[in-house]
């Protein structure tokens, strides 16, 4: 028996020790308590989150590198009919399956899928904000209610799934059977991200930041490193930093082989490269802003329609991805590294017992004071106030003339 404990305790151990080694991008922390909320009610909450973990979105499609098995499916039923009964007599689902060897990644995996583990990751994380906002904090009753929660995501099957896996796991589908709404757009419209097809000039603004003396430094800086990788990877055109980076963190969050002849040095610089680069052409504030005003602007539009009782919704979750959350949080001064898989911010809004209204900025698992408040707490004048100095005025013009002054 003592030998069966022991063995038991040393596989636990070898599991922490091996997720251990693997990079804090494979999975961000979860949800935790609020801080400072004695004799404080939660009223309403948005989420923002980026994805779980998914397959690389690029690949050097080498020799060497392992197969990739995915086993996650996603069921369909197409319906003309938008009524509540149209599921009342399903008889057929359709699967969309992937065709081994006929897609780009060596398996039967598409480029960029959501796995069973992101699933897994989502469910994990769903089920702490259903323990944080269902049985803590009471803001959520324990049966679905579609008049008081709205599902958004990017139209993208990792984000898709993502947002199903949380939905599954904050109300699992046997309590509440029936049809969920995720709302989604065409990517033309989508401002969940920075969107140069929305912000034409962001995109403009964003490739003035590689013409700047301190990004020709460093690019000839890095222009040995970035040939021998290309060698290396047998690739003729360089992917970019944030590319590479993903083909590497992709295979070590499954413990999967690095390509041969990258070494984890090479691995730390590249992601170090990968993230001076984004935090750079994120550091011109006309760029951040007009990246991330549409987005801002519809949290703060949803915090001021529910105060003026314009709407009952009280819980909010976007699903996007790793350019979704990043700049959200850059814009308040709290982008230091990747945001991680399944990573996830949390804007409550809370009152008092003099019903006086609070604002509390969480990010992975963390509460922030802000910049220009002065606890977690922050007044909710005052976080609007902040919101409102971030984004940029007149944005479509300023999206439609040209800013290069700004330089």
């Amino acid at each position: 028996m003592k030998y069966l404990l022991y063995s038991a305790l040393a596989l636990l151990l070898c599991i922490a020790f091996i997720n251990a080694q693997k990079p804090a991008y494979c999975q961000a922390p979860l949800a935790a308590p609020s801080a400072n909320t004695n004799n404080m009610n939660l009223e309403m909450v948005q989420i923002l989150m980026r994805h779980g973990d998914r397959t690389p979105l690029y690949s050097t499609l080498l020799s060497n590198m392992d197969q990739w098995d995915c086993s996650l499916s996603t069921y369909m039923l197409p319906s003309q009919s938008s009524q509540q009964n149209a599921l009342s007599n399903v008889n057929r689902l359709f699967r969309k399956v992937y065709m081994p060897n006929r897609e780009y990644l060596p398996g039967n995996c598409s480029v960029g899928q959501l796995t069973s583990l992101g699933f897994e990751q989502h469910l994990q994380l769903g089920q702490t904000f259903q323990s944080l906002y269902i049985e803590k904090y009471g803001l959520l009753s324990s049966q679905l209610d579609p008049n008081v929660m709205y599902f958004r995501s990017t139209d993208v099957p990792r984000t898709l799934q993502s947002a199903q896996a949380h939905i599954t796991a904050l109300y699992p589908s046997n309590s509440n059977p029936g049809i969920i709404n995720l709302n989604t757009m065409d990517s033309y419209f989508e401002d969940m991200s920075p969107n140069a097809l929305l912000c034409p000039e962001y995109g403009i603004l964003v490739q003035n930041t590689t013409t700047t003396a301190d990004y020709i430094q460093f690019e000839s800086e890095n222009a040995q490193f970035k040939q021998q990788l290309m060698t290396t990877l047998g690739v003729n055109v360089f992917p970019g930093w944030s590319g590479v980076m993903d083909l590497f963190f992709a295979t070590q969050c499954h413990d999967l082989p690095l390509p041969q002849g990258i070494s984890q040095a090479d691995v730390d610089k590249v992601y170090a490269n990968a993230i001076w680069q984004w935090k750079y052409q994120l550091s011109f504030p006309i760029v951040a802003r007009l990246g991330s005003s549409p987005f801002l602007n519809e949290l703060v539009n949803n915090i001021k329609a529910f105060l003026q009782g314009q709407t009952s919704v009280k819980y909010f979750l976007f699903s996007g991805h790793d350019d979704s959350v990043g700049p959200l949080v850059n814009l308040f001064g709290l982008l230091v590294d990747w945001p991680p898989y399944a990573s996830h911010v949390e804007l409550e809004l809370w009152s008092d017992s003099s019903n006086d209204k609070y604002i509390q900025f969480k990010y992975n698992g963390e509460s922030y004071v802000l910049d220009g408040c002065s606890d977690v707490m922050c007044p909710v004048d005052d976080f609007i106030e902040i919101a409102y100095s971030l984004l940029v005025p007149d944005y479509i013009d300023a999206c439609s003339n040209s800013t290069s002054l700004f330089f």
